[in-house]
C-alpha cells in the first residue's frame, strides 16, 4: 500500500485555510497556503501589512507547522500593489 507523498502537504494547507478562513478583518479568499513539509508559504494579496502579519501569525499556530514564508502582495486602498 502506497501513500501519496503531498498528502500531508494536503492536510496541513487545509489547516491552514481554515484557520486563515476564521481570521476577522482579513479576505483570506485572497490568500494561497502552499506546504513544503512544515513550511508553509503563502500566497495571494492583502489589504494592509497587518492583515498580512496576521495572517503569517495565524498560520504559525497551526498543529504541523514550523515556518511560514510571506509572499504576499499588498494591494492597499489606492489600488497600487506592493511586495510583503
Amino acid at each position: 500500500m502506497t501513500t501519496e507523498p503531498n498528502s500531508g502537504n494536503a492536510d496541513l494547507e487545509k489547516k491552514v485555510t481554515e484557520r486563515l478562513a476564521k481570521l476577522p478583518d482579513v479576505d483570506a479568499s485572497a490568500i494561497e497556503p502552499h506546504a513544503e513539509g512544515t513550511k508553509v508559504i503563502l500566497e495571494g494579496s492583502v489589504d494592509t501589512v497587518f492583515s498580512a502579519r496576521k495572517a503569517v501569525l495565524s498560520a504559525e499556530t497551526v498543529d504541523g507547522v514550523h515556518d511560514v514564508e510571506s509572499h504576499l502582495t499588498l494591494t492597499g486602498k489606492d489600488g497600487t500593489s506592493t511586495s510583503h
